[in-house]
């Protein structure tokens, strides 16, 4: 039991009852997992409003309401009045569990692309040098060899501090963790300290939330506002916005590059379809690493990671290992084998950056043989962003099948129409199939020896999101079944 007036402690609040001897047991912002005297906050979230269930909490058993906008409280329900539920949320969470973020040393991860592939790395580095870690981020959350499901890349402030507890009492000392411009711009990790700080880039995502690139940036930002006295902060140089953000930073600055010169930078690179192999420089020192990881914007995963693991300490053999026996991220340029005469990659790419660095790479380690690609846009998502990525697939592929991804509330015709509006008339190498497992189909079927087929979009997930229902389909799992029936 905590006492009420310790997890208020630094949140300005007004209770209707003096709550100098209440204390509780759990906190939660989930109306469905109230129990006997707990305390529920009525958290204000983008889609949905916790005001509405404070009506279950309170037959659940909640035992105190925090909210911001006035209800009838029944008899033995203590009402605590707020300004912003979503300013007090992460100061409850952290004055619920001792302020964890302080006790573990934490690498926040920001920017449009390579947040995960960044962490995978950074989590086998750690390993190398004998270090257990946490990991929350898009695929899943992690504690050492423990998996558990994640439903957000961030999670919101309850259960991303309960999350950090848990790992403290794992005995884990190190966390990596993707920070989504969402999580930032909505407080979820307003009580998180971090001990470095990564940004990667900046391309057109998430316009339907933010609006402007100028919004998603200054989101973006707020994760460098929020280091630790002697933290270190790695930055992308090739990134057209990293002097915007460097100018923010008072502290320690480590850069990373490809194409500017940076701290941490790579030189001699040789690229193939199933490998990449180049020398790394830093300012400890230089070495050469060979990766199963391909393409150059892979090449600038491992050098922010690189750079993070040198902010972290972490001597440079350890750091080489752990790029070196890394394999590869799930859903992220996923190899598809089961025997067929051409290659199969399953990808995440969702924006058309992303889709771009893919498909460049693809074509510049296989410039003499077809490229077959699958995508499709998510719906409720920023529609600008749909004649964009129609572009850079017929662009850079020699087929592409436009099909449908998690449609959502949207109908499926419509997004594929709008995807289309970016290549009708410019482009004749494209057709249409709404029915994303024919689409697939159907690309490996056209596959001939030596070819490779891309099915973007979608990566790790396991399941197409059609209106309120989470239909079972995996990409990987797609491909291999009509793989084995053709080949």
């Amino acid at each position: 039991m905590v006492k009420l007036k310790d997890l208020l402690s630094a949140v300005s609040y007004k209770a209707d009852r003096d709550i100098s001897s209440l204390a509780v047991k759990r906190i939660t912002n989930d109306s469905r997992r109230v129990g006997r005297n707990d305390l529920f906050i009525a958290l204000r979230g983008y889609n949905v409003d916790g005001y509405k269930f404070i009506g279950t909490a309170i037959k659940k058993g909640a035992g105190v309401i925090v909210s911001e906008k006035d209800f009838d409280a029944p008899e033995g329900v203590t009402k605590i009045m707020v300004k912003d539920t979503r300013s007090a949320a992460p100061l409850i969470a952290a004055n619920f569990y001792g302020n964890p973020s302080e006790k573990l040393r934490i690498t926040g991860v920001t920017g449009t692309n390579g947040k995960t592939t960044i962490t995978y790395i950074m989590e086998n580095i750690l390993k190398e040098a004998g270090r257990p870690s946490g990991v929350i981020g898009t695929i899943n959350y992690r504690i050492g060899k423990k998996q558990f499901p994640s439903k957000n890349t961030t999670p919101g402030p309850f259960e991303l501090t309960a999350l950090l507890d848990r790992m403290l009492k794992a005995s884990v000392k190190d966390v990596l963790m993707e920070v989504s411009s969402h999580s930032l711009d909505q407080g979820r990790v307003d009580r998180v300290l971090f001990d470095v700080g990564i940004f990667t880039n900046i391309t057109k995502e998430h316009l339907d939330y933010h609006k402007t690139v100028k919004k998603y940036f200054d989101a973006k930002a707020k994760l460098f506002g929020k280091l630790k006295k002697h933290a270190v902060a790695v930055l992308n140089n090739d990134d057209r916005m990293v002097s915007d953000l460097r100018a923010l930073i008072k502290g320690t600055v480590l850069t990373y590059g490809l194409d500017k010169r940076a701290d941490i930078a790579a030189s001699g690179i040789r690229l193939s379809v199933d490998s990449t192999s180049f020398s790394i420089k830093t300012p400890k020192g230089s070495f050469a690493v060979s990766t199963k990881l391909i393409g150059r914007h892979n090449i600038s995963n491992i050098l922010a990671s690189t750079a993070a693991a040198i902010a972290l300490k972490i001597p440079l053999g350890a750091i080489k290992k752990g790029i070196e026996s890394f394999r590869a991220v799930p859903g992220r340029l996923e190899l598809i084998d089961v025997g067929q005469e051409f290659r199969v990659f399953v990808d995440y790419a969702h924006t058309e950056d992303a889709l771009h660095n893919v498909l460049s790479l693809l074509r510049e380690v296989v410039p003499d043989r077809n490229i077959i690609t699958v995508f499709g846009c998510g719906g409720n998502r920023d529609s600008a962003k749909r004649p964009l990525m129609g572009n850079a697939a017929c662009r850079l592929s020699d087929s592409v099948i436009v099909t449908s991804d998690n449609p959502r509330f949207e109908d499926p015709s419509a997004i594929i129409s709008q995807i289309e509006s970016g290549i009708r008339g410019k482009f004749s190498n494209y057709d249409l199939v709404e029915n994303r497992r024919e689409a697939i189909n159907k690309a490996l079927r056209m596959a001939s020896k030596g070819d490779v087929v891309v099915i973007a979009g979608k990566g790790h997930e396991k399941y197409q999101i059609m209106k309120e229902r989470a239909v079972p389909f995996d990409d990987c799992a797609v491909a291999k079944s009509i793989l084995k029936r053709i080949i």
